[in-house]
Order: C-alpha cells, then structure tokens, then sequence
C-alpha cells in the first residue's frame, strides 16, 4: 500500500511541473514577462552590419501624454511572447544568448514602470530575448508570428522615430 501511495505522489509532482511548465509558456503579453505599469518607453531602431557595427539608428522616448505614446503602447501590448519554461533556473544562471553576426536589423524596447522596474524587450536582431525585471538577466523568448511580425511592427514603428 505505501509503494502505491509514494507513486501517487511522484505522479503528482510529475502532473504538477507538466500543468506548471504549460501555464508559464503560455502566450503573455509585455506584462506578463514581469513589467508593471508603464512609466516610460524608449523605442529604439537599429541596422548592423557585421565586422562594420551600427550603420542607423533610429530611437524615441515617450511618457504618458506624449502624441505617439497610445500609439506605440497599442503595437507593444498587441505582441504575444512565449517564454521556455527553464527561463526560471536560467535566470538565476549567469549566460550569455548568443546570436550569429549577420547583417540585421535589431528593435528593441526599452521600458519603465511606476514601480521603478525595467526591462529590455529585444525584437529581430536573430532571437527575441527580453531582460528579467527581477534578476536582469537576458532570457530567450519566441514572438507570436515570429520574424515576419517583428519585421511588420519595425516597418510601421519606423515612421513614427523619424517624424519623432
């Protein structure tokens, strides 16, 4: 009888890290990767080549109040991530996310929020990683649509930077 209850509880446990792990790579939006309210955003648009470094940048910082500000604030809380469920341990690890130098376009989000939290959102640029609001650690993250949304969302941002 004891064996039959101590597999019961491993199976709980098992059952239980298996729901956990679907509930944490569920899709979320830039709240749910540990982000409050939002204070400030800075917008920045970049184009590296390799072996050469940044040849553009485009960039704009808005607050609340600001023209562009609803703007932009709909287009970053319309993206959906997915963060692999080993984000929890490999943020406490120290590591590096490598990407291969190839000629890109990087754009990243930087962003505040009223309880003195920030975290960087990196779009393009090879993979989309995002820094942990609570250990500032750079974690992988998938975008929902992938490349082709980043790339869409840098096309219809651009013009806002250079009128801005």
């Amino acid at each position: 009888m004891n064996q039959v209850k101590a597999h019961w509880k491993v199976l709980a446990v098992i059952l239980a890290l298996v729901l956990w792990a679907a509930w944490y790579s569920r899709p979320v939006d830039v709240y749910g990767l540990g982000i409050g309210e939002l204070e400030a955003v800075n917008v920045r648009i970049s184009r590296n080549e390799p072996g050469v470094g940044e040849q553009e940048a485009r960039s704009i910082g808005l607050r609340p109040g600001d023209p562009l500000w609803q703007t932009v604030l709909d287009e970053l809380e319309a993206l959906r991530f997915r963060r692999p469920p080993w984000n929890l341990v490999r943020q406490y690890q120290d590591g590096v996310i490598r990407t291969e130098p190839a000629a890109r376009e990087a754009l990243v989000f930087y962003l505040w929020d009223s309880g003195d939290k920030d975290l960087m959102l990196q779009l393009n640029g090879g993979k989309p990683c995002y820094t942990s609001p609570y250990t500032k650690q750079n974690l992988p993250a998938s975008l929902s649509g992938g490349e082709e949304t980043a790339q869409a969302l840098a096309e219809r941002l651009r013009p806002l930077l250079e009128a801005g």
